[in-house]
């Protein structure tokens, strides 16, 4: 009797599967279904100034090749290019948003606070202070479709301070945030572009509303992380007004008060 139930029941199954089946093929028919090519997401980016040619437009300044009779390079030309590379970043028909987001950092050195990261001086910087990795996010109020990211490295002048290792999450919150790539920062002393290309090819966008940067090694196994600058893009058709007043609210969690910028 059991046998007889189940047999039947299977049936039942394989008749309603069968007509399902018909349904979508009238629907839309196999033959006129083309497989789709997804684009490669390459996870990764090595930021070498040795490797210009193969992608120069991640390298905003170009290649550095001023020395002195030493063979040293200037500290000077660092700080320039800091800020020849800061100007032709803000030329592009980009609109600024960093200063729009919520930064904060998993630690600070006195003295050296996230928000020297988002203003214009070279000689300004934050740094690290406490265990590896270091971690550095973004809160932005609304969804951004950002365009470009613009960080500064120089091994000249941060040597052991300079990250090696950079991992990148996006996503609309921390609870949800996704790993996007990772930097190799071999060689550099100007800043880097991140475009999104291979992300959305045709918009070449990353859309969210929170990042969060990862910086798990340094150079010479150096322990606290050094970042002079890091600037945020949208496309210019995006309206963000500066904010004319500063209003302080006490944030809901106490730990986003510590090493946050308001």
């Amino acid at each position: 009797m059991i046998s007889e139930y189940n047999r039947r029941e299977e049936q039942s199954k394989n008749s309603n599967n069968s007509k399902w089946k018909d349904f979508l093929q009238r629907l839309g028919p196999d033959s006129a279904i083309k497989p789709v090519k997804l684009p490669h997401q390459q996870k990764k980016l090595v930021l070498d100034e040795a490797l210009f040619n193969q992608n120069p437009n991640v390298y905003v300044n170009g290649i550095l090749n001023e020395t002195n009779q030493e063979g040293e390079q200037h500290a000077d030309t660092i700080a320039d290019r800091y800020r020849v590379g800061l100007q032709l970043l803000n030329n592009n028909d980009y609109t600024n948003v960093t200063s729009l987001a919520y930064w904060k950092a998993s630690s600070c050195k006195t003295g050296n606070p996230i928000t020297n990261a988002i203003d214009d001086s070279f000689e300004n910087y934050w740094q690290s202070d406490g265990i590896q990795p270091h971690t550095v996010d973004a809160y932005f109020s609304k969804r951004m479709d950002i365009v470009l990211i613009g960080i500064f490295f120089t091994i000249t002048a941060d040597e052991s301070y300079t990250p090696r290792v950079i991992h990148i999450f996006a996503g609309n919150s921390p609870s949800d945030a996704v790993f996007y790539k990772t930097l190799i920062v071999n060689n550099m002393n100007g800043w880097a572009a991140l475009t999104f290309e291979d992300n959305l090819p045709v918009e070449k966008l990353l859309k969210c509303q929170y990042l969060r940067f990862k910086f798990p090694v340094n150079h010479e196994n150096g322990k606290d992380t050094h970042l002079r600058g890091i600037r945020v893009y949208t496309a210019s058709n995006i309206q963000c007004k500066p904010q004319l007043e500063t209003i302080k609210l006490q944030p809901v969690l106490p730990e986003l008060d510590s090493f946050g910028l308001r």
